[in-house]
């Protein structure tokens, strides 16, 4: 499956699937500074490579979106049925 539409990954940084062939240490080096990079052929996105710092907010996000609760409540702040408290008030 190819991806002609990167909405989900917006891409500032690409590589050729060539390139990637060629020297693989510079795929990871720019994932790591960028976040993540897209690998093309042909022109096409093909796949992805992502740091590790993107995948565990990815997994996180994923948590959160699993969680009926935390959805519930963000649907309830989002419609303005439920303030945001202070994160100080966690202290208490």
């Amino acid at each position: 499956m190819t991806l002609k539409n990167d909405r989900l990954f917006p891409m500032k940084t690409t590589m050729t699937i060539s390139r990637l062939n060629q020297n693989g240490s510079a795929a990871v080096r720019l994932a790591k500074k960028q976040g993540q990079v897209a690998i093309t052929e042909h022109g096409e996105t093909v796949a992805f490579i992502l740091s590790a710092d993107k995948v565990e907010a990815l997994l996180d996000m994923l948590e959160v979106l699993g969680d009926r609760q935390a959805m519930k409540n963000i649907r309830a702040y989002e419609a303005g049925k439920l303030a945001m408290k202070d994160v100080e008030c966690l202290d208490d």
